[in-house]
């Protein structure tokens, strides 16, 4: 049996073929804030669309609050020698400060010219992820450095993690291997994770979740599907059992959202308002922990998808991509809470554009 063999990663890498001008595909864009205010940015690219044997994940930083950003400082390749394919990125920063760059990656043998997907000691023949990580500890510095790769868990992970009160970390990592919806928790800060399955799935071919905690200690769970609106599930005892999955009443395209607390208090949902196309992202403010959205504004009108977000010094920043394979725009945005109540306007910046 082969190992788990990870994607290469290329530090301040000059390779014209990771050039900005050449990319014909991008998007799936992620943020994390350091606590200096460092902003992180990553997304996937390469190749003609997704998912592709050229693609790759890319980060940069910038040190002004958005205004310039560096060239990319790291970027992870698929090796389609090795058959093994990279996906999308997430940025996440630890209670801790440190910087956690995930990825997922379809882990593969080569045997007799075929590829065959590899996970947790067994070959498949069908699609499987895997989640993969690297760490950089002190993501302030003037010279980065990241751990080693190492593989976290199975599935795919395109949310931030969930810090719960009680210390433990939730990613909501789906698989698409069952008919309920997957997470894994961690009870050691992100070195180890254990795979757990909640509620039955609402029908959908990318059963992407997002879990807050309310104030009252239950777990909040919407869920992605393909009937117009969000899904939801709630946990009463940290995620030993779920209620039966129901739907909301948040239209929503059958595509990513973000939905977590901010530093005040307040309960943020970015969501493409639109029960059909993925059009008109908006932001959304909760005063009751998440059950109503008192407020509602349109940032972006046009297409886009896969919001991500992070908080810093009473700010909201909020990345997403605008034609994957037409445009192929990353779109970034801060604003405050006081510009979402008081219907303020909000530019929008163009972070890259082939």
């Amino acid at each position: 049996m082969s190992k788990r063999i990870a994607c290469e990663m290329l530090y301040n890498c000059k390779d014209e073929k990771y050039s900005e001008s050449i990319r014909q595909f991008q998007g799936c864009p992620t943020i994390a804030i350091t606590q200096n205010g460092r902003i992180f940015m990553g997304w996937y690219s390469g190749g003609t669309r997704e998912p592709h044997m050229e693609n790759y994940n890319l980060l940069i930083y910038s040190d002004d609050k958005g205004k310039t950003w560096s060239e990319p400082v790291l970027i992870i390749p698929s090796n389609i020698e090795l058959c093994v394919q990279a996906l999308d990125i997430q940025l996440v920063v630890s209670p801790e400060g440190k910087l956690f760059v995930y990825w997922v990656q379809n882990d593969t043998i080569k045997s007799d010219e075929r590829c065959y997907h590899w996970i947790d000691g067994y070959i498949f023949a069908d699609f499987h992820h895997a989640q993969w990580l690297t760490v950089c500890d002190d993501p302030d510095a003037e010279v980065l450095t990241f751990s080693e790769p190492r593989y976290v868990d199975s599935g795919f992970l395109r949310c931030k993690t969930t810090f719960l009160s009680d210390g433990r970390w939730l990613n909501c990592n789906y698989d698409q291997i069952t008919d309920c919806y997957g997470y894994s928790i961690s009870e050691d800060k992100g070195e180890t994770f254990k795979r757990h399955y909640g509620a039955k799935k609402i029908e959908t071919p990318f059963d992407e979740t997002m879990v807050y905690e309310r104030k009252d200690g239950s777990l909040h769970m919407l869920a992605r599907n393909t009937t117009g609106y969000l899904a939801e599930t709630v946990s009463e005892d940290g995620g030993k059992t779920w209620s039966e999955t129901k739907l909301t009443d948040i239209e929503s395209p059958n595509t990513r959202f973000f939905i977590g607390r901010t530093p005040s208090g307040r309960i943020l949902l970015v969501n493409n308002d639109s029960k059909e196309k993925r059009v008109n992202m908006s932001v959304y403010l909760s005063e009751d922990d998440g059950r109503t959205f008192k407020y509602k504004k349109c940032i972006y009108e046009g297409t886009s998808s896969y919001p991500d977000v992070d908080f810093y010094d009473g700010k909201i920043y909020l990345v997403f991509d605008h034609g994957r394979t037409e445009e192929k725009e990353i779109l970034f945005c801060a604003f405050t809470e006081d510009d979402i109540i008081n219907d303020k306007t909000i530019e929008v910046k163009i972070i890259s554009k082939p």
